[in-house]
Order: structure tokens, then C-alpha cells, then sequence
């Protein structure tokens, strides 16, 4: 009962620069929660559209960039070209698999209608030694897999990352139309992810990662969650303790 008493002589009593104060963050973090929920929606919608599109049927290369072309979303759809690999013309970009460092071995494919660049797949460390994956390229015309876009990287990324190449040779984004213009043609800015190939070891195919990172729901909670604990300092801050 003394208890109840002692609180109830606390008064509330109203500061304007705190407020103030508290109100912008509190507008700044609901907004910041909401972005999160609508980039959940828009997660949630792009997980289901690349799991139904990568169970489809392989379209020629040239029509599915086309279609991309025309803003429509094709990346991760299947796609299949025909023509001769340069397998010595390689490019190899930094990765990993399973843990692994190593590189993921692009070529250049000369086709009927351009040059298409091929990511073949991913080659541990210890086997790159070899200047070319030139004999494991020596019976392929035929290359399918999923269709993908060169990696642009975004604020605030890309002012930490390097786009060119280390000192060993090893591209550090995955750009087909940078590999293209140092080895003296010209490809667009969209590549295939090969599939496995059977009776390859290495370069290894299907390799693709599809499993998207989907935490929105969480970072929207917290932001709510600061966005409570605001307006409960703002309260206990405005609380005058009796004389």
C-alpha cells in the first residue's frame, strides 16, 4: 500500500527538448521497422519466384536476357547455349564452398550469336595450379544452367570491396564484362552458373547458392523493440520525483 502511495506522488512532467528528441528517433526507428517488414514481403516473394522458376524447362540464353532486357525478372532461370568454349581465356574469381577457399572458373563461350561467359564451377585451392581447365572443356558444345546477372556490389559495400584482381590473378567480383575486356572481346553483362557435368571433378558445376539469407522479420522486431524501450526512457525521464 506504501508502495502504491510512494508512486502515485510521482508527477509527469513535460520536457519539450526531450520530447522533441524522442520523437524523431522514435519516427526514425518505426520507419526503419517498417522498411524491414515490406523487405520481408518482398524476400518471402523472391524465394518463391526463384523456387518455382528454377524447376522450369532451359529457354535459349539469348531470349531470357531479352526478356530481362525488357524488366522482366529472369535471373535463376535455366538457360541453355551451344557453342565453343575459349577454356583458355579463363577467368577465375575468389570463393569458397563448404568452407573451402578456392576460385569459381569462368570461360567464354563462342556462340552464334556473341560470346557468353560460363561460370563452370568452383576449384579448391590446390588444383589451381594448372594454367587452364582446358581438358575438361575439350568435349562440351552443350551448356545449361541458371541464368545470372554480373555482380554490381552496392553501398555501403562497395566502398570496401575491390572489383579488380589480387595479386595472384583471382577476380574479386563476379563480372563477365570485366573478364571480357581484359581478355580482348566483348560478352554481356549476364553469365550462366553451369550445371554438374558428369565425369568432371573439377571445375565443379551447380554450385549455386539458393538458399537467401531471410532475416527481415527479426531486424523489424528489434527496431520496434528499440522503438518501445524509447518511449520508456522518455516516460521515466519525464517522471518528477517528489521533494
Amino acid at each position: 500500500m506504501s508502495t502504491n502511495k510512494h508512486m502515485s506522488s510521482y508527477r509527469f512532467q513535460f520536457r519539450p527538448a526531450l520530447t522533441f528528441v524522442v520523437a524523431i528517433a522514435f519516427a526514425l526507428l518505426i520507419t526503419l521497422g517498417s522498411w524491414q517488414v515490406r523487405r520481408l514481403e518482398w524476400k518471402q516473394g523472391l524465394i518463391a519466384q526463384v523456387e518455382a522458376r528454377v524447376n522450369g524447362e532451359p529457354i535459349p540464353f539469348v531470349d531470357a536476357v531479352r526478356r530481362a532486357g525488357a524488366g522482366e525478372a529472369m535471373e535463376y532461370t535455366p538457360v541453355t547455349i551451344a557453342g565453343r568454349m575459349q577454356a583458355e581465356k579463363e577467368a577465375r574469381v575468389f570463393g569458397t564452398l563448404d568452407g573451402a577457399p578456392g576460385a569459381y572458373v569462368f570461360a567464354p563461350v563462342e556462340t552464334a550469336a556473341g560470346v557468353v561467359y560460363v561460370n563452370r564451377g568452383f576449384a579448391p585451392q590446390d588444383v589451381l595450379s594448372v594454367p587452364c581447365f582446358c581438358d575438361a572443356a575439350a568435349t562440351e558444345d552443350a551448356f545449361t544452367g541458371l541464368l545470372r546477372a554480373a555482380e554490381r556490389p552496392s553501398p555501403p559495400a562497395s566502398w570496401f570491396q575491390t572489383t579488380g584482381k589480387s595479386v595472384d590473378g583471382l577476380w574479386f567480383v563476379r563480372d563477365p564484362q570485366a573478364f571480357a575486356v581484359e581478355a580482348g572481346i566483348d560478352a554481356p553483362a549476364y553469365y550462366i552458373d553451369q550445371y554438374a557435368v558428369a565425369g568432371r571433378d573439377w571445375p565443379k558445376g551447380g554450385t549455386t547458392r539458393l538458399d537467401f539469407n531471410n532475416r527481415h522479420l527479426e531486424y523489424a522486431l528489434t527496431w520496434f523493440g528499440l522503438a518501445a524501450t524509447l518511449v520508456g526512457v522518455w516516460i521515466a525521464f519525464s517522471l518528477k520525483k517528489p521533494d
